[in-house]
């Protein structure tokens, strides 16, 4: 075993190769990544330290947690650095969005809709996360009358879909959520080859998952038609407003229907999907421990009071943020992504060739021991300012960093602390006995590999406020159930 503390060198000696597993003939490391990719990625980093070299297949890899290394790619060097042939599937639906491509285009699509997500203006959307929250509680209560447990990543989708429309374009998708969340499963399937026959063949032969893919098309370019007609008709939607006054930065002339549709379906797929995965996550996390639960009631009940949070309220509910922002840390939505080198680098004192791929994972990072004591414990102090203070930027990475940080953080993070507090207030949930939850395919996002269903116990309804009481001790380690290699 060889581990490594490493630090991005400037040195002038010629770099050293990484250690990493020597794979199999002509597969490399392929059959470990597909087994359980989670696992596998978190074993480089126990077993090889934090610049780890592999072969998957054809390509070389290098998975990269060391802090300044990261910062390197994301940031100091970032222009060396592209989506690259890992980010290929995602176009097969998404098109040329914002999550695909690269350079100008790129630069001139973000600048379009960066201000709907300011940290000032998503505190417009609270209304709507309230409403579109308050309908699914509704809900939920009628169901626990009757004792029927509610599968939670379903009910989170759709209430992060149904939140997103109603914000960013003033359109009402929950009618069309059902049909939405299959599509979206179908969405995961085709983005991610897995080595099948189909996948090999031309893309214009008529094969089953050809036929998957225009479906998919055919439902979202309806989507698409309805947002727009929406807009149309009643000059509301703050993204999309701006998605239609928008100038492509090469020519100048508006985008175009292509364009502008890529867009819409790259927001909606990537907008919603992680920030639910999250929820689900953060969820569960609190369900298994009753201390963070706790907590969580003196501080909601304190700065609340059972009143509906508004923004201000919302930044009052610092251990709220805790509990989410370890909860990210644990089970990080986007938990792998991908970059390519476009001209050789050094990065820790190890060389990295051109053309070579660049595997960063927020989960192996916030898994690291060398910054995080005990990491596979649940504990939100983790998160107070001076603990965030001593610990490298780039240790904690849930939405990236640099210039393609996610673009929607600060809406996520604002909707993950409300729907929490929310949920909080009238219901406590407990998981359904069976399997314990599994994660680590190769997908899009962290989800759990099987439903997650949750019995819900209403609680004592709260009117009125009172002052906010100050958390005090940290809380209890305790050691979380949900992880690779503990199935």
């Amino acid at each position: 075993m060889t581990t490594t503390s490493t630090t991005t060198s400037t040195s002038t000696t010629a770099p050293r190769t990484a250690p990493g597993p020597k794979g199999a003939p002509l597969v490399g490391s392929l059959g470990p990544w597909r087994r359980n990719t989670a696992e596998f990625l978190l074993g480089l980093q126990r077993d090889y330290g934090e610049m780890v070299r592999m072969r998957l297949g054809p390509m070389t890899v290098h998975q990269v947690t060391d802090p300044e290394a990261v910062r390197r790619v994301l940031v100091e060097n970032n222009a060396n650095y592209v989506r690259g042939p890992l980010y290929e599937q995602f176009g097969v639906v998404m098109g040329k969005g914002l999550l695909t491509s690269d350079g100008d285009f790129w630069r001139g699509h973000r600048r379009a809709v960066q201000p709907v997500f300011l940290k000032n203006a998503v505190t417009d959307i609270v209304p709507n996360i309230v409403a579109a929250t308050e309908e699914m509680l509704d809900e939920w209560e009628a169901k626990a009358a009757r004792d029927e447990p509610v599968d939670l990543m379903t009910e989170m989708l759709r209430l992060t879909l149904v939140t997103l429309s109603r914000s960013l374009f003033a359109y009402d998708i929950k009618p069309a959520s059902a049909v939405l969340k299959r599509i979206v499963d179908d969405v995961v399937e085709v983005m991610f080859r897995r080595g099948t026959p189909s996948e090999m063949l031309p893309s214009w032969l008529p094969t089953a998952r050809k036929r998957k893919i225009d479906h998919i098309h055919r439902v979202f370019d309806k989507v698409v038609a309805d947002v727009r007609e929406n807009h149309a008709r009643t000059g509301e939607g703050p993204l999309i407003a701006l998605m239609e006054q928008a100038e492509d930065p090469a020519t100048g002339e508006p985008w175009t229907d292509r364009q502008l549709r890529d867009e819409l379906l790259t927001i909606y797929l990537a907008g919603h999907e992680t920030t639910a995965v999250s929820l689900c996550w953060t969820l569960l996390s609190i369900a298994n421990h009753p201390h963070v639960q706790d907590e969580l009631d003196e501080e909601i009940n304190g700065v609340l009071g059972g009143a509906t949070p508004d923004a201000d309220r919302a930044a009052e509910l610092t251990y709220t943020r805790m509990v989410v922002d370890e909860s990210l840390r644990m089970y990080p939505p986007i938990w792998i992504f991908p970059r390519a080198a476009v001209g050789p680098d050094t990065l820790g004192g190890y060389g990295i060739e051109a053309g070579s791929s660049i595997l960063l994972s927020p989960l192996a990072s916030h898994h690291n021991p060398r910054h995080w004591d005990n990491p596979v414990a649940f504990d939100p102090y983790r998160f107070t300012p001076q603990a965030v203070r001593e610990r490298p930027r780039m240790a904690y990475l849930p939405f990236g960093a640099g210039p393609r940080q996610c673009v929607g953080n600060n809406m996520a993070l604002l909707e993950l602390r409300i729907i929490v507090a929310m949920i909080n207030q009238r219901f406590r949930l407990n998981l359904v006995p069976g399997d314990l939850l599994q994660y680590g395919s190769p997908v899009i996002s962290l989800r759990p590999l099987r439903d997650v269903m949750v019995r819900l116990r209403p609680r004592e309804r709260r009117t009125g406020g009172a002052s906010a009481s100050r958390v005090g001790a940290p809380a209890a380690e305790s050691a979380c159930p949900y992880r690779p290699g503990d199935r």
